[in-house]
């Protein structure tokens, strides 16, 4: 029996986010990507999200995961590539994530780092994808929060650094002016 696939499509207004962030020209290096949490999307038709932000993704049992990453003019962007490979953070939502739990959540799941999260490499290096399964042993949806570093060209040509990483609880989303 084929297993479902979910798809994710996170997509990136990056024309907005540079000209939000024009004003600091630190923005969109390597060592200070641009914050694009409040730049992105998060589309899926069959994916469940919980928290403030929805950046909390719940997993269902005997399932493949999908991340596509692409611009709001619908082209792809790549996953920044870090040791050679695109590379996607996880995090277990738990008071004590360990490898034993991260196995009961993701088929060869990768070994878990000492700061509790997993490094997923993608199979391509010129991928705008990742791909996860899960395995049959899923508990209460395997609350993840998950983390990307993407690359992509700006308008000149130049190659440019962005990161989602949302922060429910630590940053509110911008109310702007009372």
């Amino acid at each position: 029996m084929k297993k479902p696939l979910v798809t994710i499509k996170l997509r990136v207004f990056t024309r907005d986010m540079i000209a939000f962030y024009s004003a600091n020209p630190a923005y969109g290096t390597k060592e200070e990507p641009y914050p694009a949490d409040f730049f992105c999307q998060l589309i899926s038709s069959t994916a469940m999200f919980y928290g403030p932000l929805k950046n909390i993704l719940l997993f269902q049992n005997d399932t493949i995961y999908r991340w596509v990453i692409e611009s709001d003019k619908g082209e792809p962007l790549k996953f920044r590539i870090t040791s050679d490979t695109p590379e996607m953070d996880m995090e277990m939502i738990t008071d004590k994530p360990s490898n034993e739990k991260w196995k009961k959540v993701f088929k060869n799941a990768p070994q878990m780092e000492k700061s509790g999260i997993i490094k997923v490499k993608s199979k391509d290096i010129n991928s705008n994808s990742f791909e996860l399964e899960t395995s049959s042993n899923v508990k209460d949806g395997g609350k993840m929060k998950y983390s990307f570093n993407f690359e992509f060209e700006n308008d000149k040509g130049e190659l440019k650094y962005g990161q989602i990483d949302p922060h429910g609880d630590t940053y509110p989303p911008p109310f702007g002016e009372p």
